[in-house]
């Protein structure tokens, strides 16, 4: 039988090929985004230490198969799979963990079979394409111990079939998605008999998660979420689900209906797909009168300034359910590539009839939503597929969460009313850009009877004190715990009246005043924290301090390319008044020039500890709304005239570093102070870097960019550990708690110690009473998964994929709608081989991601002789927006890697063109 796999990220046929495992494409991320647009999504938990035993699955595969990890050799994260092929990659991002599984003397016969670290990778593709590795024999005992786990799991399953295969019965929500973990998903599916100390075994959890994993219709895992203990699920309502089966009969019916027949029956027939066909076709038709259709997930720009004027189709009840279940298969694209449902979604565009030459693919779908006026031209793919727990996608602008009543959003007293402490004698600088408008940092000095010794006070908004854990504000702010920033969806935290229009600083608002008593040494000598209320303030930009103080900062820039789409305003009017360099007074510039000089000072102790200064790369976009109308008709389609002005392009830090300096210093200060108190708070720490602190500061001094990813994730904890690029024993964050949930979380904790403290009239250092405090340690220690998932989604949009999206939305508008110059050609350079299926590497221009699969050599050169390093040029072959893709193809090979000794010797024993000798390989 032929193989059919579809290239990789695609939807591909696993229905009628053979599930051959030895051809899985096991999900995994490549090492182009470690440390770029992955690089803060991935707990520190997912780490995996050699032993440990996952679960691997392909999108195009169902058959997924057990492996034990190896560990990380020569740079590689390798595994031996229950089929007995080894493989090694980046990233694998497993579903299932067993920690310690096996032994590491279990390990050593397969490991010694494994081939020597300084292969490069393209011989490690090569060996495996081949089916090189250790030899059963030395995986036998692993093989039969994976074997017993799987049919222990088995048995299980097979004990509690009847309710594992109707799961969705026990916990399905009528109408609201529910989120939960393994364990909270086997403790409503299992019986209690089946836990020992009130804990699942490993077998009892696998059974359940294979049960779950058969359901792509009620359970979907959220990958952004990854962590050690589970992942979450979500778990879809009774009602969505109901959609889907309605569809699927409506599809089914319609499938089953005589070709001759489709067009004798009347299509408008409320209740019929055929009905939904019709309408679906004016309403496309109507769209592609004002806006060109294109093969790239976007529809082009409008044609007319002001809304086309068009009667809008009438939709049935029913034609709304099929676009819902549309929204799901190609916006949220909620169902994994080898699912059935699939098929209904490319049914439906396939019958519409307009979309013949794209496939009938997810990409297709979202387009057709464009065209129908269910969502605008320009939305946010990300947003629907990155979904927050507990909040509702708005369609074409922002988020929809719980309504706040008047009354919800009254704040309660001051609990430090009548104890805070002025700071009228010392003038306070926020330092931000003059766009910012929620302030809720700020920083003064203060001297000392030492010369060289001064106190820095960091003086952060304190909404703490008005809001209580637990109230509706509080809950609020808990399901977006972070200001979303995307371009176009800007999303704050807190209700605005309750936010910025009470907690923001100024003068004579309150504060949490974080102090740090540090020498011109840059040594700590001594710390506290204080409920204050502000004096002077002066409201600065980063750039204004350094002309005012005479100093230049210029970090490193990729480059000064920048891409226009639209017209943008000439100048954009400031959000408050702000002072210029000239208007500052001497001892306002003195006092800047001492919190410059301490903030290096205090820098240069975090480098020699190990702080890694990092300057990334990446290219961001910015998007103004203002040429664009939208309306809402009564069943929510949308009328929309305009198109959004974007810019690309890289910025470059040219402001003071005197912020940034202070905040660490409050954040490394406010960890010490609550671990000197027993106060269990939200720490973030680098685990996985101190058992690579040697690598990391050789890589350091020599090369950085390539071992980065070895320091591990940021990892939030209740117990303080050290953070390595930070270059501190301990470490929170505590400077944003108009921004940030966590910072709010540290700061409810922070307050309830000060009053206690003030209540008993002593210090809390050494105290291990945790009953005054808002959240105890097992509180937040269950708070933390949910709080991770939300971060890290949130983190995803505002700098990963959201942001991708706008980008590529430019690239196609001056691609394919001629708005911008594009150049015709790049430089394109290999990053990343993964066998012979695709090749990912970067653009010189932008710094974009791109993939060159084998149908694009252009007999330039083949996928076996594509080394890391090489550099081709090519020219764009297809932007794909909303799977956040860009696909290039070979016009030259430019460059041949010279870098790596070990690939080019194997390159040079090649045998010559023509020779009769066969290949040999590259190992």
């Amino acid at each position: 039988m032929l193989a059919d796999h579809a290239p990789a990220g695609e939807i591909s046929n696993s229905f009628t090929r053979p599930q051959n495992v030895t051809m899985a494409q096991f999900d995994a991320n490549s090492p182009l985004f470690q440390g770029d647009e992955l690089s803060e999504l991935r707990s520190d938990d997912t780490m995996l230490s050699p032993g440990d035993m996952v679960e691997l699955g392909s999108d195009g595969s169902r058959r997924p198969m057990l492996a034990v990890c190896l560990g990380r050799i020569g740079g590689y994260e390798n595994y031996y799979t229950s089929s007995g092929k080894w493989f090694s990659g980046i990233g694998v991002n497993p579903l299932f963990v067993v920690p310690k599984f096996a032994e590491l003397s279990e390990l050593e016969p397969i490991i010694a079979e494994l081939p020597s670290a300084d292969i490069p990778m393209e011989a490690l593709n090569a060996l495996q394409d081949l089916g090189h590795g250790p030899s059963r024999t030395a995986g036998a005992p692993l093989l039969r111990k994976m074997l017993d786990f799987s049919q222990d799991a088995e048995a299980i399953y097979q004990e509690n079939a009847a309710t594992l295969d109707s799961s969705s019965g026990f916990i399905g929500d009528p109408v609201k998605h529910r989120y939960l973990d393994l364990h909270e998903i086997a403790a409503l599916l299992l019986p209690s008999t089946s836990q020992t100390d009130g804990k699942f075994s490993s077998t009892a959890l696998y059974a359940v998660h294979r049960a779950i994993m058969q359901d792509d219709m009620f359970f979907r895992p959220l990958k952004q979420t990854g962590h050690r203990r589970s992942y979450l699920f979500e778990v879809s309502p009774q009602s969505e689900v109901g959609i889907i089966q309605r569809v699927g009969v409506l599809v089914r019916d319609y499938m089953e209906t005589p070709p001759d027949k489709r067009k004798g029956t009347r299509p408008s027939e409320a209740g019929t797909l055929l009905g939904f066909i019709k309408t679906a076709r004016c309403a496309v038709d109507a769209s592609r009168s004002h806006r060109e259709v294109s093969a790239h997930g976007l529809i082009g720009p409008s044609k007319y300034l002001d809304k086309p004027s068009r009667p809008l189709p009438e939709w049935t009840a029913t034609d709304v359910e099929v676009l819902k279940f549309i929204e799901l298969w190609a916006s949220y694209q909620k169902f994994p590539p080898y699912s059935r449902l699939q098929c209904l979604g490319s049914a439906i565009i396939r019958a519409v009839e307009r979309y013949d030459d794209q496939g009938f693919t997810p990409t297709a779908g979202w387009t057709f939503l464009q065209e129908v006026g269910w969502i605008p031209p320009w939305e946010i793919q990300s947003r629907y597929g990155i979904r927050f727990p507990g909040v509702e996608v708005r369609r074409g602008s922002g988020f929809i969460r719980p309504k706040l009543s008047a009354v919800d959003m009254q704040v309660m007293p001051d609990v430090f009313e009548g104890r805070r402490k002025h700071w009228s004698h010392l003038t306070t600088y926020c330092i931000d850009a003059d766009s910012t408008t929620e302030i809720d940092d700020g920083v003064s000095v203060e001297k000392t009877p030492d010369p060289d010794q001064f106190w820095i006070h960091v003086h952060v908004a304190d909404p703490a004190s008005c809001i209580q854990a637990g109230s509706r504000v509080a809950k609020y702010a808990e399901l977006i715990p972070e200001t979303i920033y995307l371009q176009g969806h800007y999303s704050r935290m807190l209700p605005d009246r309750v936010g910025v229009d009470k907690f923001s600083l100024d003068k004579g608002r309150p504060c949490l005043t974080i102090s740090a008593l540090v020498n011109t040494s840059g040594d700590v000598l001594s710390r506290k924290i204080t409920p204050g209320k502000l004096g002077s303030v002066v409201f600065i930009t980063p750039e204004a301090v350094n002309i005012a103080l005479g100093e230049t900062r210029k970090d490193p820039q990729w480059s000064s390319e920048e891409l226009v789409i639209g017209l943008w305003p000439k100048q954009v009017v400031p959000a408050r008044p702000m002072t210029q360099p000239f208007q500052l007074s001497e001892k306002q510039k003195d006092d800047l020039t001492v919190l410059s000089k301490l903030g290096k000072a205090i820098q240069e102790k975090r480098l020699e500890r190990g702080a890694t200064p990092f300057y990334q790369p990446r290219a961001e976009p910015h998007v103004y709304l203002e040429p664009t109308a939208m309306e809402s008709s009564e069943n929510g389609f949308l009328s929309v005239t305009g198109d959004p002005a974007i810019t690309v392009g890289f910025s470059q830090n040219q402001g003071t570093d005197l912020v940034e300096n202070s905040m660490r210093l409050a954040g490394e200060v406010s960890a010490q102070w609550c671990n000197e108190r027993g106060i269990p708070i939200l720490y973030r720490s680098q685990p996985h870097a101190t058992q690579n602190s040697a690598l990391i500061h050789r890589y350091t001094r020599e090369v950085f960019y390539p071992p980065f990813g070895s320091r591990g994730g940021d990892e939030i904890s209740t117990t303080p550990g050290p953070h390595f690029t930070m270059g501190v024993d301990m470490y929170t964050k505590a400077t944003s708690p108009l921004r940030r949930y966590s910072d709010l979380i540290v700061h409810w904790q922070i307050e309830a110690a000060i009053l206690e403290e003030m209540k008993r009239g002593e210090s809390l250092v050494g105290n291990t009473d945790e009953s005054f405090l808002p959240f105890n340690r097992e509180q937040l220690d269950r708070m933390l998964p949910m709080l991770r998932v939300r971060e890290k989604q949130i983190r995803a949009l505002n700098n990963g994929t959201g942001a991708d999206q706008w980008v590529l939305q430019a690239i196609v508008r001056a691609w394919k709608f001629g708005e911008a110059p594009l150049p015709e050609t790049f430089k394109f350079t290999v990053a990343h081989v993964a066998g012979r299926r695709n090749v990912i590497g970067r653009l010189d221009w932008l710094n974009r991601p791109a993939m060159l699969r084998p149908d694009a050599m252009n007999g330039v050169a083949k996928m076996a002789d594509v080394r890391l390093g090489d550099v081709f040029e090519v020219k764009l072959k297809d932007v794909n927006v909303p799977a956040n893709q860009i696909l290039v193809e070979v016009v030259e090979r430019l460059e041949r890697a010279g870098g790596n000794d070990a690939a080019v010797a194997a390159e040079e024993q090649r045998p010559a063109a023509g020779s009769s000798e066969p290949d040999t390989l590259n190992a």
